[in-house]
């Protein structure tokens, strides 16, 4: 896990600019299938549940752009990270190849979204909050 935070540190979109790109993602996810009518309940169902974590993780993450900030931001990577590339993989698993607007609308946010998430230099996670357990020195 090391190695992964190391690399989730390095990239090149600040934390800020994450955290605010949240929030028009959330909108996306949500109003998309909306206006967009999939016309597949399965694709609008899913996108509406990954808006709304959207949602609560922009909101939540413990970093300047989040309200209540509990989430800690390298978990946050993560999650974007497993959303995004399901909805990628969902694109092909769902069948929405003949579905062209749900197709092209979950290709296009699962990759801009990975790419993104893949680009942001989140914050290493803090150090434990708890004393390190150091045996007592001979006597």
């Amino acid at each position: 896990m090391s190695t992964l935070n190391k690399l989730m540190s390095r990239g090149v979109v600040s934390p800020q600019v994450h955290g605010v790109l949240d929030y028009p993602l959330a909108v996306i996810l949500i109003a998309g299938p909306l206006v967009l009518n999939f016309h597949d309940t399965a694709a609008t169902v899913i996108a509406l549940v990954f808006g709304a974590g959207a949602a609560v993780l922009a909101i939540g993450t413990a970093w300047q752009t989040g309200i209540v900030k509990v989430i800690p931001p390298i978990l946050h990577g993560y999650v974007d990270i497993i959303v995004t590339v399901a909805l990628i993989v969902l694109a092909f698993a769902l069948g929405l190849e003949d579905h062209t607007a749900a197709f092209v609308f979950y290709l296009v946010v699962g990759v801009g979204g990975l790419l993104t998430t893949l680009e942001t230099r989140f914050p290493p996670p803090a150090p434990s909050m708890a004393p390190a357990m150091v045996p007592p020195e001979p006597a």
